[in-house]
């Protein structure tokens, strides 16, 4: 007798199985709902997130208050951070690569040939620009706690850059504008010119960065990037004999095998400020102070402008944070916007703040700040135009100067410097943008406006 085998039906997942992702999903609806736990910004992106849009009827109307719901939904679900590093870590997996590049190539020319005899560029013909009446606020303005980003219209000189990322460290690229160059060469031409009567010296030192001073030249090529050792030559060159050069990048490169600069972060360490500052004093025949000398200050881990912007931040290496107490009688004010004032320490205390906020040991991007060396009393005066790389600089200089008037050139707008010289007795201007900033449209014509008041 045949025995037919009876087929056996394949069984079905119970309500066992399902149970778990429904959970799941449904805690994760809950928490997504509770505003509280939203963030409001990213540390790792340096931006405000988007807000919960205002009712409006037009907006309903036209579909964009509810395109804005969705945006606030999931730019600000709780836990971002996390997720987005997970999310780096998940592409990772996929492949290794010692070189990741975030962004579009920046467009650059190429440094042309330096003739042996090269024509001083001409100060760019512009008209004075009005200065801005402001009502002096009656309370101290908010700080912006963003340290280690620019900010104002200048921020789009570092968010439109692209940055890329060699191992543990971030990088931003160097492009080279001849048009910027010359423009920049040009307005300290005409600053030299309006000031040499005076007895007034000016200086050229701006302020390079990581990729021109830790990758050499040939793979700077590789990478697209242009030498800034060949883009300072370039400017020097039209520069005329009234302005002292200084080699600033050189004097890095000679110390690029130490913490130079951060790699998280587009600025130099203090350290790196400080041997620009003694190749300055050196240019110019003043004593610089021994840093073995000054007591330092350590902020804690920071992770910087850069970190947010590469594919991935999990392997870029911590950065921390160390100041370098000035010696003397310091007294260090501040002037704002609106054109109040106030006095602070020249170095503040950040050890207690965000990682992401320890570069503010060394103060905000302030308009204006005056640093009196009063056991100096008999040392020269200077000015100082800078943006944010200038900040861990200035307390250097007043080791070598008594009066020390700092002018950040996306910031200030008042009486431009060239007609504060004598008022201020001042001795030397060092004019220290970073110089990817001279090579971006904007750059020049701010510094031009903060020196001599046109645009």
């Amino acid at each position: 007798m045949r025995y037919l085998r009876k087929e056996k039906k394949p069984s079905r997942p119970g309500w066992g199985y399902a149970v778990p992702f429904f959970v799941v999903l449904g805690i994760l609806t809950v928490v997504s709902f509770l505003i509280p736990l939203r963030p409001e910004r990213s540390y790792s992106e340096k931006r405000e997130l988007a807000r919960f849009p205002e009712f409006s009827f037009s907006a309903l109307a036209d579909g964009s208050y509810f395109d804005d719901i969705t945006l606030w939904f999931s730019d600000t679900f709780p836990g971002r951070e996390t997720w987005i590093t997970l999310a780096n870590l998940d592409d990772a997996l996929y492949g290794h690569s010692e070189i990741t590049i975030q962004g579009e190539l920046p467009v650059t020319e190429t440094v042309p040939p330096i003739p042996e005899n090269p024509e001083p560029a001409v100060p760019a013909q512009t008209e004075p620009t009005q200065t801005a009446e402001t009502e002096t606020p009656e309370t101290e303005p908010q700080e912006d706690s963003w340290g280690g980003v620019d900010a104002g219209d200048a921020a789009e000189i570092i968010r439109n850059l692209t940055a890329f990322q060699i191992g543990d460290s971030a990088f931003i690229f160097q492009n080279f504008s001849q048009a910027t160059s010359d423009r920049y060469a040009g307005v300290l031409n005409q600053l030299a010119q309006e000031v040499e009567a005076k007895g007034v010296t000016v200086v050229n030192a701006p302020a390079p960065t990581a990729v021109g001073v830790l990758i050499e030249d040939a793979y700077q090529e590789k990478l697209g990037c242009v030498s800034q050792v060949k883009i300072l030559e370039y400017i020097n060159s039209k520069l005329d004999d009234r302005v002292v050069q200084v080699d600033t990048v050189s004097a890095l490169i000679e110390h690029n095998s130490e913490y130079v600069f951060f790699r998280t972060d587009h600025h130099w360490t203090a350290l790196g400020a400080y041997y620009s500052y003694r190749a300055i004093c050196e240019a110019i025949g003043v004593e610089a102070v021994d840093i073995d000398s000054l007591e330092p200050w350590e902020q804690g881990e920071f992770k910087g402008s850069l970190y947010g912007r590469v594919s991935q931040p999990h392997r870029l290496r911590p950065d921390t944070v160390t100041a370098y107490i000035p010696e003397g009688e310091i007294e260090f004010e501040i002037t704002y916007s609106g054109g109040s004032t106030s006095a602070k320490p020249i170095l503040q205390d950040a050890s207690n703040r965000g990682i992401n906020e320890k570069y503010l040991v060394f103060g905000t991007d302030y308009p204006m700040t005056h640093a009196e060396n009063k056991s100096l009393p008999d040392a020269p005066n200077v000015m100082v135009v800078k943006d944010s790389f200038g900040n861990c600089f200035v307390p250097f200089l007043t080791q070598s100067f008594h009066n020390v008037y700092a002018f950040d050139y996306r910031k200030y707008n008042s009486t431009p410097i060239s007609d504060l010289v004598e008022q201020y007795d001042i001795d030397y201007i060092i004019v220290m943008p970073y110089i990817t900033a001279i090579q971006d449209s904007q750059g020049p014509g701010m510094v031009q406006k903060v020196c001599t008041g046109r645009w």
